[in-house]
């Protein structure tokens, strides 16, 4: 592991720190804050309404939507180019003891972030009785206005030709023609120099003007904790309480999380969910030890690409397993369904419809006649993998692999992608490495990490043409504590970027959950000791120790929680912890839109 952290941490870092205040700040070699709101923006009214997506069926709180308009540049608000900002909020339900407002973002970027201000409200009543919570589709995004950029089909047609564990010269060739496609198809959109995070951080900041706030308090997930930390660096008075979930190497840059991600994802899947599998009910169709596991892993990927005739499969299955790993309770369904492929196209020879459709059935009343009720597996999945496998997606942060799926099915010469995941990740900075880089990752770290260390690597950024917008560091100087929540073996937010973070913030608070793999943590998971510790700091004022391991819950299926050995301390006694209910419907949004 020496030289893949050795590899994964060159490369620039960032800039120096700029205090500034939200009305006196000025642009410093591009990284302040703009001067302050001008008036034609921070004097409009928010008129809230319903939301369109809300349904009182839905239960918990009521949140209400508005959409409100910034400047497409926070450098030149006055151009007369506008966009549409779309926010939500849900009300403290205990208007007397009222303590302001906390923003919310699920991450990505790219994810729409306007339904987590009921969701994360509904789920925490102590949070929800003391704060508005605000949910923001940030701009590019959802409700607000978008950012679609055409990208040529004929390019993502070559590279869907070969699967992305192909490193033949063509097979390279392609996937960086590919690649470059979808660079120089967002380059084209006169929107996406604007779609970035200084942009994005300016209108929370005229949010929160608009809501008549002196603080911005705020949580956020994955990409939301750079998000957050950028806020913090531009506006450090306006900053109140930071909680920052699942982090990125927020005081490092962008690239660097990327790079750890392959990694991250092999070692939740190689150390915690193959000895679940192994030591439990799926043993019977995928092994009784982690070897066994991996090696049926590979035997399901490797038929599934004869079964389905489609080279780009073996990178969509990887993608819904890399999907499954944020969350312990989709390791289940990630073991239904690979329990499923392996009964049914591995050791089944019969691949006729009527003999994959039995074989379905019969294998899920088989997992069914030992589950409790509660937890009874379904074929819906499995079904959409084996009869339509051309509509599979890949899932959460394979945007690439995505697009080669959406080609086959496009009918023009371009097809219309978000870029929102590529215009702030590329437009922050810090994505400088060459194709040839990534190409030599793939070659030193795929066989290490193959669940995604061949498609992470296919690297938008390496082909980047646009001017990046380079951001400041948070200071503890001018803010009080930052906590940061982190598990263990996050799979999308490598643990090792929490390293950096607090060496270079000293007032970083940090509350880990040993043997834990969960991808969003605060509120959402029904982990007890997360959720009291910061529910402490955001309503009452007490900031959690310098360090705070927290104890898992355990595993689908089972009844204690199994060690996994990992970068958390173990000469550290965790914190006990409860099972808090999540309420079904929250969970179902959660799982949506946390990435």
């Amino acid at each position: 592991m020496s030289s893949f952290r050795s590899a994964c941490r060159t490369g620039p870092r960032r800039v120096a720190f700029l205090s500034a205040a939200v009305v006196a700040g000025a642009l410093v070699s591009g990284v302040g804050p703009a001067a302050a709101e001008p008036t034609s923006f921070a004097g409009q009214q928010v008129n809230w309404g319903s939301c369109a997506w809300y349904s009182p069926v839905f239960g918990g709180l009521t949140p209400e939507c508005a959409t409100i308009t910034v400047p497409r540049d926070w450098r030149s608000p006055g151009d007369g180019h506008t966009l549409k900002i779309a926010i939500s909020r849900t009300k403290a339900t205990n208007p007397a003891q009222r303590a302001g407002v906390v923003f919310t973002n699920p991450g990505g970027p790219s994810s729409s972030g306007i339904t987590l201000s009921w969701s994360l409200g509904s789920a925490q009543p102590k949070l929800a009785s003391r704060y508005d919570v605000i949910g923001m589709d940030p701009r590019g995004v959802g409700g607000s206005t978008q950012l679609n950029c055409d990208i040529a089909v004929d390019p993502l047609l070559v590279a869907s030709n070969y699967d992305s564990r192909d490193m033949s010269d063509n097979a390279v060739a392609a996937r960086t023609a590919a690649t470059k496609a979808i660079a120089d198809g967002c380059a084209a959109n006169p929107l996406t120099p604007y779609v970035n995070t200084w942009q994005t951080a300016h209108d929370m900041d005229l949010i929160r003007v608009l809501l008549g706030e002196q603080k911005l308090n705020y949580v956020g997930y994955s990409y939301g904790t750079w998000l957050g930390a950028k806020y913090a660096a531009l506006f450090p008075s306006s900053t109140g309480k930071v909680v920052l979930d699942s982090n990125t190497s927020w005081a490092d840059d962008l690239a660097g999380s990327w790079q750890l991600m392959p990694m991250a994802f092999q070692r939740r899947f190689d150390d915690q969910f193959a000895p679940w599998i192994s030591r439990g009910l799926f043993s019977k169709y995928l092994g009784k030890t982690a070897d066994e596991v991996r090696a049926s892993y590979e035997a399901v990927r490797a038929t599934y690409l004869r079964y389905t005739g489609l080279p780009g499969a073996g990178a969509n299955l990887d993608g819904l397993v890399r999907t499954w790993m944020y969350t312990d309770a989709n390791l289940f369904t990630a073991a239904v369904n690979l329990g499923a492929l392996k009964a049914c196209i591995v050791d089944n020879q019969d691949w006729s419809q009527l003999g994959v459709t039995l074989c379905i059935f019969a294998y899920v009343n088989d997992v069914n006649a030992n589950l409790p009720t509660a937890s009874a597996a379904s074929t819906q999945q499995v079904t959409a993998l084996l009869q339509d496998p051309a509509g599979v997606r890949a899932g959460k942060q394979d945007v690439v692999a995505d697009a080669f799926a959406a080609a086959r099915q496009a009918t023009g010469e371009t097809l219309p992608l978000n870029g929102v995941f590529y215009s702030v990740r590329c437009g922050d900075g810090g994505q400088w490495h060459s194709p040839s880089w990534w190409e030599n990752y793939q070659r030193q770290f795929g066989s290490s990490f193959p669940l995604a260390g061949y498609s992470i690597p296919q690297e938008v950024c390496a082909h980047w043409t646009l001017p990046a917008q380079r951001l400041p560091n948070p200071s503890p100087r001018d803010l009080g504590p930052v906590v940061m929540v982190q598990s263990e073996l996050d799979p999308a937010t490598a643990y090792e970027n929490v390293a950096r973070n607090t060496a270079q913030f000293q007032g970083a608070r940090l509350i880990s959950v040993q043997d834990n793999g969960t991808h969003g943590l605060y509120g959402l998971r029904g982990n007890s000791c997360v959720d009291d510790l910061v529910n402490a700091y955001l309503v009452d004022g007490v900031a959690p120790a310098e360090r705070t391991v927290c104890a898992s819950l355990p595993l689908p299926l089972e009844t204690a929680v199994h060690p996994v050995a990992g970068p958390v301390d173990d000469r550290t006694t965790p914190r006990s912890t409860r099972a808090v209910l999540v309420d079904q419907r929250v969970s179902q949004e959660i799982e949506k839109i946390i990435s």
